[in-house]
């Protein structure tokens, strides 16, 4: 992440809702936020599965985005905000990173029996998946037809690409593009935006910031 020397995009959506669903690169997800709103000026909320909360905390992630973080088991019976209605209705753009085959599996046949699937279902903003899974998940025809159906439904889906498997350390295609490689897909993806250099952007240490948050 950030070798890249070519012109980054200026990306038109500036609310980012980062959906969470259960994979192990759920982990690396705070340090792309920081990138986001430290680079590229992004305001982002977040969602979080129950499934993904076991790969990373959500405090961890409140203070990578800068805001509270919506969870399945958010809210009461006395809290008058609608989160699916509330969150898309703020958002430019629905980014679902990481996308497990699950949640690919949901979102192409209309499941909505979460908070993530049902603001997926809810939204009116663009909607763009980022699968995660291993290789013989990502190859099998069920998940070949549901990416699919997500395409002819208007969704976008930035594929994976061959690199390490986060679970196992083995050689894979399925692993997810760097944050900065994802910006280029989306702007790709995304109504066209004007582009800044790369040298122009100073780049945070995002581990300092987490480590800096934990004291």
């Amino acid at each position: 992440m950030f070798d890249d020397e070519s012109p980054l995009p200026q990306l038109p959506a500036r609310r980012i809702l980062i959906g969470i669903s259960g994979s192990i690169a759920a982990y690396t997800v705070p340090q792309s936020i920081l990138w986001l709103r430290h680079v590229l000026g992004a305001d982002v909320r977040v969602i979080l599965t129950r499934q993904a909360a076991t790969m990373v905390a959500p405090r961890a992630l409140a203070v990578a985005s800068g805001g509270p973080v919506t969870l399945d088991d958010a809210g009461s019976t006395n809290d008058p905000s609608v989160p699916h209605i509330d969150l898309t209705r703020w958002a430019d753009v629905l980014l679902v990173l990481p996308a497990s085959a699950n949640l690919i599996g949901k979102a192409a046949n209309g499941i909505a029996d979460d908070i993530l699937t049902t603001c997926i279902l809810a939204a009116a903003c663009p909607v763009v998946f980022v699968p995660n899974m291993n290789e013989i998940m990502w190859r099998k025809p069920v998940v070949q037809r549901n990416v699919a159906t997500l395409q002819a439904d208007g969704h976008g889906v930035i594929l994976p690409i061959e690199g390490v498997a986060l679970a196992d350390g083995r050689p894979t295609v399925g692993a997810m593009p760097d944050i900065d490689d994802i910006v280029r897909r989306l702007a790709e993806i995304l109504p066209p935006a004007t582009e800044i250099p790369a040298d122009a952007i100073s780049i945070p240490n995002p581990d300092a910031t987490l480590v800096e948050a934990r004291v």
